[in-house]
């Protein structure tokens, strides 16, 4: 008598616990992929906490003032000494200026600037005490913010008034 081979292929059981698995896993990844969005703003909202925090310290530790003016229009900044119109060497890049342009960084790239008021004016200015003023020499009364935006997304970086405490809210 000759024997009828066996069925090759997958039970219904082993097949139902692969999808299980499958869809468990899309899941858990969700999260992490529409967060992608919001890690480009986080990495713009740390770069102009770092570069303002970093304009502080130099008009600290060179007892003469240090600024950092932003252009939301054309969505960049630059961290200056003395004349808004001489960036910084970039510490990170000596070769560099310290003017930022998020679209031609990889990492921000989309983010834009919605706003920066720092009293009066787009810029803020630290004194030789660290103190943040505007551009007329007016110290901060209210909290200098600047907002930055990328696909519907806000983030605000605050620096406090006669501290000049940077913080992201």
């Amino acid at each position: 008598m000759s024997r009828i081979p066996a069925a090759a292929g997958f039970t219904l059981v082993e097949l139902s616990i692969v999808i299980t698995l499958l869809a468990i896993l899309a899941w858990a990844a969700w999260p992490s992929m529409t967060s992608l969005d919001e890690i480009r703003l986080d990495a713009a909202a740390r770069r102009v906490v770092s570069d303002l925090r970093y304009a502080q310290n130099r008009a600290v530790g060179s007892r003469t003032p240090h600024g950092v003016r932003f252009d939301a229009a054309a969505g960049r900044y630059i961290v200056y000494a003395g004349h808004s119109d001489s960036a910084l060497t970039d510490p990170a890049n000596r070769g560099a200026t310290l003017a930022v342009a998020f679209d031609a960084l990889t990492e921000t790239r989309g983010v834009s600037i919605a706003s920066a008021s720092f009293g009066s004016t787009p810029a803020v200015v630290y004194d030789s005490y660290g103190v943040p003023r505007d551009t007329t020499g007016v110290e901060l009364v209210t909290a200098g913010r600047v907002v930055l935006a990328y696909q519907g997304i806000q983030d605000t970086v605050e620096v406090a008034p006669q501290t000049g405490a940077v913080r992201v809210r």
